[in-house]
């Protein structure tokens, strides 16, 4: 067993020092360390100059100032170890749940919405939070700790903003906006004239900035990405033609019933009850659909015109399936109601109008394209379950339409 000198216990002590250990507690134990596995490995006939340089490597991977670095991070921060494992499982959580979310997004499967949310939560909330306080501890400057606190601030907001834009919310597109002026206009230059000051990192800097501009142009690219402003007119027009058409079917209708009510050979009590039905039937389309734009326009002011709804909601197909089915695709109460006032109204005008032709106000089972002859899904599942904003507001207008129509032929 080699015994060590009070001479090259002092080396030892001094070169600990030298390489910016400078509690004492730690000091003493490093050294305590290091003597022990000298007087334990080494033999008498090694150099202990050598020896010491291969021994002193096991306590580092970078340099020994690592050790204090790791020491002053457990003493002023506790609980570091397990904030480092609940970032970790945090952050592998909510990649795995937003890749699976978007492929459920893309196949229209239900629980898409439910793991996007609980992802993007994670990851704004728990994950990147904890890295930002793990990652401002390890550094000394004041300047980096901002650069990382703006950062984080920018992961965050393009986080909420995407999940927004994701399930058509309304502010995603402020809050998007917001996130991509933070990136370029706060942190990109405090970063760009922070790291241009050390020539070690100047070009690396300078690399980093141009593909965070080329990032943050593209990202606001994807700001004004849309379906054609064309589309959005053609739908609007679409709704408006048929809305106008409903309009005066249902002028005429009531002028019918004015010049009716004197006409003898008409059923007076059949006429109360088929007008009494159709209004009854067009309340409830109608309070479907104020329901489901007032959620699209939601906290807007001025509230939007149809066509910058559109613009805002096009092939959004989460809002509607919000009021009208359940995560199953099982009709809600709204949609249960709806279906069965049609067909009280077709048992009507069957007994009591005689109109055993009634295609326009067919609820039998048909297939995507309105075909009953191969039907494939139910009548409120073909027309108003997992489709888009605008298409449930044309069908709902249609169904008006018809409804007014049929009356029409009865009077």
């Amino acid at each position: 067993m080699f015994v060590l000198s009070e001479q090259q216990v002092s080396f030892i002590l001094d070169d600990i020092r030298r390489n910016g250990i400078e509690l004492e507690e730690l000091q003493l134990n490093l050294l305590d360390h290091i003597c022990c596995i000298i007087e334990n490995e080494m033999s008498p006939e090694q150099d202990f100059d050598e020896f010491y340089r291969i021994v002193i490597t096991r306590f580092y991977k970078r340099d020994l100032l690592e050790i204090q670095e790791e020491t002053e991070l457990v003493l002023t921060f506790k609980h570091y170890y397990t904030m480092k494992k609940v970032m970790l499982l945090s952050g592998t959580f909510a990649a795995i749940g937003i890749i699976i979310g978007s492929f459920f997004k893309v196949m229209h499967w239900p629980g898409a919405s439910f793991l996007f949310v609980l992802s993007i939560f994670i990851l704004s909330f728990i994950f990147l939070p904890i890295l930002f306080l793990i990652k401002a501890k390890e550094v000394k400057e004041k300047r980096e700790k901002i650069t990382l606190g703006i950062a984080t601030l920018f992961g965050i907001l393009v986080s909420i903003s995407s999940l927004f834009k994701v399930m058509h919310w309304p502010g995603a597109t402020i809050m998007w906006l917001i996130s991509l002026g933070i990136l370029i206009f706060i942190f990109l230059p405090i970063y760009f004239f922070g790291g241009i000051k050390n020539s070690e990192t100047k070009i690396n800097t300078i690399v980093t900035s141009f593909l965070i501009l080329f990032a943050g142009g593209l990202l606001f690219l994807l700001t004004s990405l849309r379906p054609s402003q064309q589309i959005h007119y053609i739908f609007a027009s679409s709704i408006q033609g048929i809305e106008k058409a409903y309009a005066f079917a249902s002028k005429q209708n009531e002028l019918k019933y004015a010049s009716l009510s004197t006409d003898s050979t008409k059923s007076q009590a059949n006429l109360s009850e088929l007008k009494n039905s159709c209004n009854s039937l067009c309340s409830k389309i109608e309070a479907a659909k104020k329901q489901i734009i007032d959620f699209a326009s939601f906290g807007q002011h001025p509230k939007p015109n149809l066509e910058m709804l559109l613009s805002e909601n096009a092939g959004n197909f989460n809002l509607p399936m919000s009021f009208l089915f359940t995560n199953n695709d099982q009709p809600k109460p709204i949609m249960k109601a709806l279906k069965s006032d049609v067909k009280i109204l077709n048992i009507l005008l069957k007994e009591k109008f005689h109109k055993e032709n009634l295609l326009l106000l067919n609820i039998s089972d048909i297939d995507r394209y309105g075909n009953p002859k191969e039907g494939k899904f139910s009548w409120e599942n073909a027309k108003f379950c997992r489709v888009p904003f605008e298409l449930v507001l044309i069908n709902f207008n249609q169904l008006e339409l018809d409804v007014r129509l049929m009356e029409a032929s009865c009077l």
